[in-house]
């Protein structure tokens, strides 16, 4: 559980936005909407844990995690606060996004 965080994590703050539909269940995939409209204009400037992850039930957990970012072109600076839902699936061994991925806008 604690790689797949952390590789989540690791994916966002290095900006790279267009990987983290991978870590949604594979039937969530094309149910997620466009999580950024220009992902190389937008730079994260934090990914800060304000809820660590916590049991939900068997094989879940919830955490909170508050994302800044700004518009490269504008220099506007925005918030997010992304509460993630996540499922263990036994057949496959891993850990799986359970909502939806918050846009950048």
């Amino acid at each position: 559980m604690h790689e797949r965080l952390k590789a989540y994590a690791h994916e966002v703050r290095w900006g790279a936005l267009e990987a983290l539909p991978a870590y949604l269940r594979p039937a969530m995939v094309a149910e997620q909407k466009v999580i950024a409209r220009d992902p190389g204009n937008i730079r994260v400037t934090e990914y800060e844990m304000v809820v660590p992850p916590t049991p939900a039930g068997e094989n879940k957990i919830v955490q909170t995690a508050r994302i800044d970012y700004l518009f490269r072109d504008r220099q506007v600076v925005r918030s997010i606060m992304d509460q993630q839902s996540w499922e263990y699936e036994p057949e496959t061994k891993k850990w799986y996004r359970t909502n939806a991925i918050p846009a950048f806008e």
